[in-house]
């Protein structure tokens, strides 16, 4: 799914704020040559330091993100992970929004977040980072796709007026498909407050992952950010008094989605497989092709929200189900194109990458 994009080279799973900074720092998909044209920016250092709200009020976004990544790892101005700095002002400790990009995003959409209540801002701080995102420019400045709204059709949008205007060159180009691909970022942010059961009722995110608890007559937020899997009679139990069956009832949402993202999956390679095909052909027609891989590029960009959100679609299952539903659609409509494309029906097979795995 990912070929030709660093995601290929490593994609381990994910962990907690602890390892956020040692994560970052290791992973091949990072570690690349100096002087190679692809070394990537200081940009992917934003959501893993405490340090970044003092280096961003230093330096500013533009001059934090000019910097290569192994330049600012050099530096030494890294060297703390995830912390209360991210989050928590200095002194009074309210909860304050750090990251410069995230101001950003929400100016574009006419919304101040010094207005907000203190409950919509234990879920607005995990915007900092918990959200889509792309690098934009020479200088990979950090911005969200957020001037046309969240939801996934807005983004998508969003991301096509760039692409046609030339703001933006897409991450990469899938191999042998001439596909300008979209790589989806960790959009929990964007999943849950696309009117999700839970945000509708007002639930915030740290009310989940940070329940309240009490010692003697302190009331106070526990900050091991986890999942609520882990302690579901402490996290679920503030407002579910039957634990055991909430967690039956994500066990059963999560399986659902996962078996559905896994079909996704079939259609999205039978589509990349076609398009091969079809681009390879010389007769094929250009329009057509165009089109399929204008489809495909949409179908894996929905399949890749869901994939790359944490929740494994619990934060919003209805929502999440459609996602897929659609991405399905439109890679089985992008692999009709590439077959009309080539005027080649064998290209409308199904599940030629597996029979070809199995042979081998």
């Amino acid at each position: 799914m990912f070929a030709g994009y660093p995601f290929s080279k490593e994609y381990n799973d994910d962990r907690g704020h602890e390892w956020a900074l040692t994560d970052v720092e290791s992973t091949k998909r990072l570690n690349l040559k100096d002087g190679d044209p692809k070394e990537t920016h200081a940009t992917c250092y934003s959501c893993k330091s405490s340090n970044n709200p003092g280096l961003w009020n230093e330096m500013g976004l533009e001059g934090y993100d000019a910097m290569k990544f192994k330049e600012m790892t050099a530096s030494g101005k890294i060297q703390n992970s995830i912390g209360c700095a991210n989050c928590h002002e200095a002194g009074t400790m309210r909860l304050i929004v750090t990251n410069p990009s995230l101001v950003n995003a929400l100016e574009a959409q006419g919304k101040d977040w010094k207005t907000f209540t203190r409950q919509e801002m234990r879920t607005v701080v995990c915007a900092n980072c918990h959200v889509e995102y792309y690098m934009i420019g020479e200088k990979k400045v950090l911005t969200f796709p957020w001037a046309d709204g969240t939801n996934i059709d807005q983004i998508l949008k969003y991301y096509d007026d760039a692409l046609a205007d030339g703001s933006f060159k897409a991450d990469w180009e899938y191999p042998d498909t001439k596909i300008p691909m979209l790589k989806a970022q960790h959009p929990e942010y964007e999943m849950y407050t696309a009117g999700s059961t839970h945000y509708n009722a007002g639930v915030s995110c740290a009310d989940c992952h940070m329940p309240y608890v009490r010692e003697g007559a302190a009331k106070y937020s526990m900050h091991d950010i986890h999942s609520p899997l882990l302690n579901p009679e402490i996290s679920c139990g503030q407002c579910h008094t039957d634990s055991d069956s909430v967690v039956r009832r994500v066990n059963l949402i999560q399986e659902q989605v996962y078996n559905t993202k896994m079909a996704t999956e079939d259609a999205l390679i039978d589509s990349l497989n076609a398009i091969k095909a079809a681009t390879a052909n010389t007769a094929s027609d250009a329009a057509l092709l165009d089109e399929a891989r204008a489809l495909h590029r949409k179908a894996q960009y929905m399949w890749d929200f869901v994939s790359a959100e944490n929740s494994m679609g619990f934060h919003n299952p209805e929502y999440i189900l459609k996602m897929l539903a659609d991405s399905t659609n439109l890679a089985r409509q992008a692999q009709m194109k590439a077959s009309r494309a080539a005027n080649d029906p064998s290209l409308l097979e199904t599940g030629t990458y597996y029979k070809e795995q199995s042979s081998k």
